[in-house]
């Protein structure tokens, strides 16, 4: 299969070449885009309850009625 693929190539217009070296390049980033991001999704999504502990903080009087909103209580 390589051989063949190799044969089809060598066959090419050196502008054509240039396309398909080009498109191997997008398949190739394409690829290690999909390869990182289900690492990522594996890694850190795999325990997502918790993520976020202790980058969130509730002040003191969070749940106050802000002053002129008390009839909407």
């Amino acid at each position: 299969m390589d051989a063949l693929i190799l044969k089809k190539y060598e066959s090419l217009p050196a502008d054509l070449r240039r396309e398909v070296s080009d498109f191997i390049d997008f398949l190739w980033s394409k690829y290690q885009k999909k390869e990182a991001d289900s690492e990522l999704i594996a890694g850190k999504r795999a325990g997502l309850f918790g993520n976020a502990k202790g980058m969130i903080t509730i002040l003191p009087g969070f749940d106050d009625i802000p002053e002129g909103f008390e009839e909407y209580q």
